[in-house]
């Protein structure tokens, strides 16, 4: 009994072990290459970086970084080729006994930095996903690497064996400014947003390829790009080819791809946009690839962008709008500051001399008002002047007039350009005379009175007054515009 007990055990324990060895076992295999394009040891670092993410090491059995591995990569030359076909890739992960590899390249388009990450089944060659990011320093990969080895996952899980297979060719150069680098780099922004469509297999540039496009001369011979679509994509087995090609029209620099068909090169869809620099192709390849597979959704992306692009212009303009603005209001002030410094006692000070016509709408209804003012301290004034003052508001009233001599002490407060606003207070003595009819002797009046002022001078020409006037009995007012002389 006890012996028997033992063997179910035992039996239970070696089942249990081998289920787990065979869980164990269900993971791919993941080679991880050093990014090429560097310098010095960045691409190893990134590459063992990577390998350190839990989510890689949850989804894959993460082929070691082992001396003999770094030994098997530096005997393929492959940190120093810069090779971005996906046969060396594929080779290499065979002799890493991986399914899938993944691989990076640092590259610079124009004056922008990349860095362009792919993942490649070992089995088929194919490109099963790509990522690129912009950089301005390589320290900036670190936080990014999480978000790219999610993408790098689910790729992996990802059925293509239904998907028509796409072989992506270098990008012709026809344009000064631009390299076959940037050709390169190109082509390989399209694949992976083409990849990333999941409208086709997608097959990278292989030594396959390159060596077809060595044999057919792709890029200088006479083939028309049909007949070129035809005899390479029969080299490698594809259904349809994928071509790009930079351009000069006119004043214009044009991005062009094109899909063909090998059967028959056929073109199955092509489109193309401008651009400014060759830079822009790390936008533009998106809009093309969409353009491509699905252009529906691709016009919709090209709107949304250039209303975006609208909104911008628009908050620059008035920016830059507000900006001239304030750059021109402070010129001005400038100026004025400049112009009135060594003035500016004279400036805050009031000398004039001036006449105007006014009226109490009362007795006198007509008043014509002589003065002037000094000024013998800055931002005050004082004024002497007479009122005199004509036609009585009674009907019995023959003839009326009035004199009345006066002296104010204000305040003033000048205006940017000319002139100023002031206010003041002070008093006179008014002597008058009225004639009555049917015979009535004329009266006499003389009376003090005290008066608050205040009033503008407009470009030192205008003068708007108005007083208020009391004899402590009775009060009247005075509205009066004139001339105004203004010394400087």
């Amino acid at each position: 009994m006890i012996k028997k007990l033992f063997f179910i055990l035992l039996m239970m324990i070696w089942t249990l072990a081998a289920s787990m060895a065979a869980f164990g076992q269900t993971k791919p295999r993941l080679g991880i290459l050093p990014f090429t394009g560097g310098a010095g040891g960045d691409g190893e670092t990134i590459a063992t970086l990577f390998s350190f993410q839990s989510d890689i090491q949850g989804a894959f059995t993460v082929v070691p970084r082992t001396s003999a591995v770094n030994a098997l990569v530096a005997e393929q030359n492959f940190q120093m080729s810069d090779y971005t076909d996906s046969d060396t890739i594929a080779r290499l992960g065979r002799m890493l006994n991986a399914d899938f590899v993944v691989s990076g390249h640092i590259r610079r388009l124009g004056n922008r930095n990349l860095i362009i990450t792919t993942i490649i089944h070992v089995e088929t060659f194919e490109q099963l996903a790509g990522d690129y990011r912009e950089l301005r320093t390589i320290e900036e990969i670190h936080p990014l690497l999480p978000e790219i080895a999610s993408k790098m996952i689910t790729a992996s899980r990802r059925d293509t064996s239904s998907l028509p297979k796409l072989a992506v060719a270098p990008f012709n150069i026809a344009v000064k400014g631009a390299s076959s680098q940037d050709g390169e780099t190109l082509a390989q922004i399209l694949a992976v947003e083409i990849t990333n469509t999941g409208k086709f297999a997608v097959l990278p540039r292989t030594t396959t390829m390159q060596a077809a496009l060595q044999e057919l001369a792709y890029q200088t011979s006479g083939y028309t790009a049909e007949e070129g679509a035809k005899r390479l994509g029969a080299a490698i087995n594809a259904e349809y080819v994928l071509s790009g090609s930079v351009r000069g029209l006119g004043a214009l620099n044009i991005f062009i791809a094109q899909i063909l068909n090998v059967e028959d090169g056929s073109l199955l869809a092509g489109d193309s946009r401008n651009y400014q620099t060759i830079g822009d192709g790390i936008v533009l390849m998106k809009e093309l690839a969409l353009l491509l597979t699905d252009k529906a959704k691709a016009q919709a992306v090209i709107a949304a962008r250039e209303r975006e692009q609208t909104i911008s212009s628009r908050k620059q303009a008035r920016a830059a709008s507000l900006a001239r603005w304030k750059q021109a209001r402070a010129a001005s002030l400038a100026r004025w500051k400049q112009a009135h410094t060594a003035s500016l006692a004279d400036w805050t000070r009031l000398w004039s001399v001036g006449a105007s016509v006014g009226s109490s709408f009362a007795d006198p209804l007509l008043i014509a008002t002589v003065r002037g003012t000094v000024a013998p301290l800055r931002y005050s004034f004082i004024e002497l002047g007479c009122d005199i003052g004509f036609i009585s508001a009674y009907d019995d009233v023959e003839s009326y007039y009035s004199i009345y001599p006066f002296a104010h002490i204000g305040l003033f407060v000048p205006f940017r350009w000319k002139g100023g606003w002031y206010i003041g207070a002070g008093g006179g003595y008014m002597t008058g005379s009225y004639t009555f009819a049917e015979g009535l002797v004329p009266a006499d009046v003389g009376v003090f009175a005290a008066d608050l002022i205040t009033g503008f001078n407009i470009f030192n020409i205008i003068d708007i007054s108005y007083t208020l006037r009391t004899n402590f009995s009775s009060v009247s007012n005075k509205i009066a515009v004139g001339y105004t002389y203004r010394f400087k």
